[in-house]
């Protein structure tokens, strides 16, 4: 269906044919016309104007040059696109037909070169129209009513521009005044109709987010209901693009869906279009878009602006006293983090995540970067389940987060199974896609390159998991670890256990001590987080993936135990050594 507003102005010459011209002086819409029917329909037009600068003194405006030529010079720059230039021309054509207005014309003369003057104005109204310039276009459509009352193409240009506005009483007015001269004008008609059709969608969707806002978005359907108000502001701005307060709407619709980014750009266009900083709901919704994206400093201080406007605005204060509360308990937990208080930094955190408004999505930025705080907080503290926790919903609030990704990988690859490994690949993965600078792209290959090589061992025999330690244990947990696995399945503690037991025990025994020997050495134990294979251990030289050919001797289980066992302090409840085999140590 073709827009009841500016169809009039789509019109471009490069789409004419070489037989054809286009014509502005009959109102300002560019028409195309067969060349003799222009000519037929221009003819009485031309003997008037002719007329009228017969009677235009020696030393008229600008050199003699006559109204009609500036009309045309107008209509030249119009089709080519210069509308500046038209406007410039109209101008000249109307500064020079109404000096030509004066006591010696006769009547007929007066009304006829008042009939011209209107069509300039109609013109010029069409180029102001073009650039924008509505209030001025629709200035421009009452001057040419007031020379021509009878000029029905003034009264439908007025109202499609009022339309335009967003004026839709006036324009309704507009086009009722029109139809009182052309009763029966079929196009008119229709688009008196499009203008009540998009009256009633407007009411339509103002009780929609009304109901929205009334229930906080909590009423059963909310978000079919803001996707409907929406879908509705949309088909009303395509006649009526410049009217602020559906554009307004909007953008309360939009961060009613979330789309925070897109509801801050609108307003901004809206503060450009002149609506101005002390319209207290653009300000206010400007404050939520602001805070839902993560600019609460910014949120705030557009909330302080609000109430500046507005002492009284219950609901902007209510908003700008939780944000100074979520800001104080961020900054206190950001304090805390540094000094290495992670305890008291979680606590601060988990504090402002449950003072964030609701429904979350209304604070997902902010939300999301408050959780990777307190993600960080707990791997500080080594609660790598937490972590990932955080993480998990840092990003499912905002899937482009770039360090949860990474926080989270780091995390499943201490965690180290082979799925969590698996995990952590995807992440680094995601993060690569992510990463803007050549340097976090460099890491992050990296990163994935060694959780590569972790998924490759973790298929393998895991010295980690058999001492029951993560990846980021420090010496005193290992040390702590090993002796509590060793004394469990030292040999002699299953001396009464069947076959099977006594087996398993030996086997589990012997890998704790192995386990032991590797990640107590840290020269074993960083060849063997880079991926170097279990038999090449002893090899300096060796590098992932390769092997050494003298295989991997170790030290004997029992002999690693005792010498252990020696280190810490006694032997507890062990005898001393009966011989040389796998039972020398007896528990009392």
């Amino acid at each position: 269906m073709e827009s009841p507003v500016d169809s009039y102005l789509t019109t471009s010459s490069s789409y004419l044919a070489d037989d054809e011209m286009t014509t502005v002086e009959d109102g300002g819409s560019p028409v195309v016309h067969n060349q003799s029917a222009t000519e037929s329909m221009d003819q009485s037009a031309t003997v008037n104007e002719e007329k009228m600068n017969n009677k235009m003194d020696e030393e008229s405006v600008d050199d003699g040059v006559g109204h009609a030529e500036h009309k045309d010079n107008g209509n030249a720059c119009y089709l080519k696109g210069d509308y500046r230039g038209a406007i410039a021309h109209y101008t000249l054509a109307i500064e020079t037909a109404r000096s030509d207005l004066n006591d010696e014309l006769t009547d007929e003369e007066t009304k006829e070169l008042k009939t011209l003057l209107a069509s300039y104005y109609s013109n010029r109204a069409a180029a102001f129209t073009m650039i924008l310039k509505h209030d001025e276009a629709i200035t421009d459509c009452d001057s040419a009513i007031e020379h021509n009352p009878d000029f029905f193409k003034a009264f439908t240009r007025k109202a499609k521009i009022l339309t335009t506005k967003g004026d839709l009483d006036g324009a309704l007015k507009t086009f009722s005044l029109a139809l009182v001269r052309d009763p029966n004008n079929a196009k008119t008609i229709k688009d008196k109709d499009e203008v009540l059709e998009v009256k009633q969608r407007f009411q339509n969707a103002t009780n929609l987010i009304k109901k929205h806002r009334d229930s906080g978005g909590t009423h059963p359907g909310a978000q079919r209901d803001a996707k409907q108000a929406l879908a509705l502001i949309e088909i009303i701005l395509s006649p009526c693009r410049a009217w602020k307060e559906a554009m307004l709407l909007k953008v309360e619709a939009l961060n009613n869906l979330a789309r925070f980014e897109e509801a801050y750009a609108l307003t901004t266009k809206l503060i450009r279009l002149g609506m101005g900083n002390q319209n207290t709901e653009l300000v206010l919704l400007r404050a939520e878009s602001l805070f839902a994206i993560g600019q609460i400093d910014d949120a705030i201080t557009h909330l302080r602006q609000v109430i500046g406007f507005d002492p009284d605005h219950a609901r902007a204060k209510v908003i700008l006293r939780t944000l100074r509360t979520l800001a104080k308990k961020k900054a206190e937990g950001d304090v805390a983090y540094k000094a290495r208080d992670f305890e008291k930094a979680m606590a601060e955190y988990s504090l402002a995540l449950e003072m964030c408004p609701c429904p979350p999505r209304e604070s997902a930025s902010y939300r999301a970067k408050v959780l990777f705080n307190r993600a960080s907080s707990h791997a500080a503290l080594r609660n790598h389940n937490e972590v990932i926790d955080d993480c998990t919903e840092a990003i499912q609030l905002d899937n482009e987060y770039t360090k949860a990704y990474k926080r989270r990988a780091a995390s499943l690859l201490i965690i180290g199974g082979k799925e969590e490994c698996e995990k952590a690949t995807r992440d680094y993965e995601k993060a690569l896609k992510l990463a803007k600078t050549d340097e976090e792209k460099e890491d992050i290959e990296k990163k994935i390159r060694s959780a590569q090589v972790q998924l490759k061992r973790a298929s393998r025999k895991d010295f980690y998991k058999i001492l029951g330690v993560t990846r980021d244990a420090t010496d005193a947990e290992i040390k702590k670890s090993y002796r509590k696995k060793a004394l469990k399945w030292h040999p002699d503690r299953h001396g009464n256990s069947t076959e099977e037991q006594k087996k398993k025990a030996e086997e589990t025994f012997r890998d704790v001590n192995l386990a032991y020997e590797v990640l107590s050495d840290p020269q074993k134990k960083q060849r063997y987080d880079e991926g170097v294979e279990e038999q090449d251990l002893d090899n300096p030289h060796a590098r992932p993936g390769g092997h050494d050919m003298g295989g991997h001797g170790g030290i004997d289980p029992n002999v690693l135990f005792q010498m252990f066992m020696q280190q810490q302090g006694g032997m507890g409840g062990m005898g001393g050594m009966g011989g040389s085999g796998r039972n020398s140590f007896h528990f009392g």
